[in-house]
């Protein structure tokens, strides 16, 4: 990685350096204790940082009282694994090989502390869910052939109706992201129920409440006879359980459940800088066919996706 052997980078940018990119990168650091590198910078920095900023991350216990606005170079852009947005528009240059994010987020300018401390609430969260993504604990140099153990405290269990709030919240968080799909806005339930196989969807519970961590589905490619045993996959885990084994469990739980039905490929695509996804799928034995380059726009800049598919040992092999 660009900041040394195990130890990711991120930058944060926003337009004045004196807001949101303080406040996620001084967050990230306090949880990441050391093991991720963190800087933040502005394409317009101001003369000083918000002083209701300054205010509302003290009650958070960090001290953002001797931090000053910093200018956005190229320099630390290229140092960067991953660069998070917010608002800076095209002033952020783009190079090869990083991982990008556009957080959409109020700006905290002109606000009172009590309107800024939801923002400082909301960027925390999605911090900490990158920070999940950073150190997830998945080893990649496990082969395919490993099974994924469920997490403990984690039961997999088929997906229900009375399921769907917390499915399409889990959905939306993942489009938030900016990571998961070219799509902004989570389906309606309906349209979700009729797309998606009713055999093959599978939610992650917390065994003790029953809390929806995560799920799984898929939808058949095409309605001729001939590709019946293929169908094409979406796995989305809430941010706060990101690292924890989850996708692996319900990747694993949707394999089983396919190959019991004759299903011989499961296929799917992932934007190249998903790193986290590109390493799940490959240990549950998935192939990279090809990558679509410029497949479409999305935030206003053209992305590739990486084709995956992974065929069954066991359906469709005579």
């Amino acid at each position: 990685m660009a900041a040394g052997p195990g130890i990711p980078e991120v930058l944060f940018v926003c337009v004045h350096n004196a807001g949101r990119s303080q406040m996620a990168a001084a967050l990230l650091d306090h949880h990441a204790a050391g093991r991720v590198r963190v800087r933040s910078a502005g394409s317009a920095p101001a003369a000083e940082i918000n002083p209701a900023v300054v205010q509302v991350m003290a009650e958070f216990g960090v001290d953002l009282s001797a931090e000053s606005p910093k200018a956005l170079t190229g320099e630390a852009v290229r140092a960067a694994d991953v660069v998070v947005t917010m608002g800076c528009g095209d002033a952020c240059p783009v190079f090869p090989g990083r991982r990008y994010l556009d957080w959409r987020l109020p700006d905290p300018a002109g606000r009172s502390v009590d309107e800024v401390r939801p923002i400082r609430e909301e960027i925390d969260r999605r911090v900490r869910a990158l920070l999940g993504e950073l150190l997830s604990d998945d080893d990649p140099g496990a082969g395919p052939a490993d099974r994924a153990p469920v997490p403990a405290g984690v039961t997999i269990r088929p997906m229900r109706g009375d399921d769907a709030g917390a499915v399409l919240a889990i959905y939306q968080a993942g489009l938030d992201g900016g990571e998961a799909s070219f799509e902004t806005e989570a389906p309606t339930w309906d349209a979700f129920d009729r797309a998606k196989l009713p055999e093959h969807r599978h939610v992650a519970a917390d065994t003790a409440t029953g809390q929806v961590l995560g799920w799984i589905a898929v939808t058949a490619v095409s309605g001729r006879c001939v590709y019946a045993g293929v169908v094409e996959h979406s796995v989305y885990v809430h941010p706060d359980h990101h690292g924890r084994g989850v996708a692996a469990a319900l990747l694993q739980a949707l394999i089983e459940s396919t190959e019991a039905a004759g299903i011989w490929t499961i296929q799917s695509g992932v934007f190249p800088e998903n790193a986290a996804s590109l390493r799940l799928h490959a240990r549950a034995g998935f192939r990279t066919v090809g990558v679509r380059e410029r497949l479409g726009r999305h935030h206003g800049r053209w992305r590739d996706v990486v084709l995956l598919e992974r065929r069954s040992t066991t359906a469709g092999t005579s």
